[in-house]
């Protein structure tokens, strides 16, 4: 179910991406000839009015809305000049080429209030799920206390730890160092002492992890913390995308597919690798985790598509701007081969991508 989960919501991302952009050219009063999701050859395919609706084999590519007059070498008759992407002013071509981009991030921010206000965030609070006596044959700093399974530390040192990665940080690098640690057990609080030893190079007490529990946020709670990891997101995804897109963090890549090498976090992953891990996601964070993550692919897909590259949608809007402050068209003889260049780059990076999806090593969810 995780894996079907993360192939429709990929391609509910494309569905709505290329439904903003049909959408407004049809409110424009642009001619709308297809609409498919997918490249290659056609799957399955109807035709209402003037527009072919339908899916093609290659649906993890993306997808395509066919405005007349929006391919630089299309041929237009003259009576429908009026009704072309490039006979219409620049503001509705602008809001035709970034609609895709707006739905995108618009369905992000949903998904992910679905998420918080719906169906619940796993957290793991810092409570001790258990006091381990030995570690490695020594006697641990927690089993010397009366620390006790259930036990919730509200703070260390005076330093609030709400959350178990709090508690983590709390006592990371303090090995060697007497701390206080504030308690409440049953509603009573009271205080120990302990001195966390060095395990691994971080400060280690003896305390394992309790079970996380789902927290639901009411739905103006929810708006906050939906704008939270919202831009959080999109700042993780702007600096992988720019990560990725850099030439030598690129060259490194190839080479590191030719060589076999472990490339990191920073290498490209496609669908295969998605639909590969999703049990593993939602092991470690249920449909939280897949919702999630369907949420990231939005952002993603916006934020490609919003690259100044033609004939991506920034590219598109590149061109308009640029027609609009020069005054007059740009030479269609030359955005031919760049298209050709843009489109052959992806597919590179995105066979690139499914090279370590198959044959390299797995992806590191948790």
């Amino acid at each position: 179910m995780s894996a079907l989960a993360i192939l429709i919501g990929l391609f509910a991302a494309i569905f709505f991406h290329e439904a903003a952009h049909f959408a407004t050219a049809k409110a424009f009063g642009m001619k709308v000839t297809e609409f498919f999701a997918g490249f290659g050859p056609r799957l399955w395919s109807f035709r209402r009015g003037e527009t072919e609706y339908g899916v093609k084999l290659f649906v993890p590519l993306g997808g395509y809305v066919k405005i007349t007059g929006m391919s630089p070498i299309e041929e237009i008759d003259p009576a429908e000049e009026h009704r072309t992407y490039r006979g219409s002013p620049f503001w509705q071509k602008s809001i035709v080429v970034l609609a895709g981009v707006g739905a995108n991030f618009a369905l992000a921010f949903l998904v992910f209030y679905l998420v918080f206000a719906a169906i619940g965030v796993p957290q793991t609070e810092s409570r001790v799920g258990e006091v381990i006596p030995l570690q490695d044959g020594v006697v641990t700093p927690a089993s010397q206390t009366d620390l006790a399974a259930g036990d919730l530390i509200v703070a260390v040192d005076g330093v609030p730890t709400e959350y178990w990665g709090d508690l983590l940080d709390a006592l990371r690098d303090k090995a060697g160092v007497e701390l206080e640690l504030d308690v409440v057990r049953d509603g009573t609080s009271f205080t120990t002492t302990l001195t966390p030893i060095s395990r691994e190079g971080r400060g280690f007490v003896g305390i394992g992890r309790p079970d996380a529990v789902t927290r639901r946020f009411g739905p103006i709670e929810a708006v906050s913390e939906t704008a939270g990891i919202y831009w959080d997101s999109i700042e993780a995804s702007v600096s992988a995308v720019g990560t990725l897109l850099w030439p030598p963090n690129l060259l490194d890549l190839f080479g590191d597919a030719v060589e076999g090498n472990d490339p990191g976090t920073s290498r490209p992953v496609t669908v295969v690798g998605l639909v590969g891990e999703s049990s593993n996601i939602f092991e470690v964070a249920g449909w939280a985790g897949i919702l999630s993550l369907i949420a990231g692919l939005n952002i993603i897909v916006a934020l490609f598509n919003v690259l100044p590259l033609f004939p991506l949608d920034g590219g598109h809007f590149a061109v308009a701007v640029y027609e609009k402050l020069r005054g007059r068209p740009v030479d269609v003889e030359k955005l031919v081969p760049l298209a050709v260049g843009v489109i052959m780059f992806f597919i590179s990076i995105f066979l690139l991508g499914l090279w370590f999806d198959l044959f390299g090593p797995g992806l590191d969810f948790s």
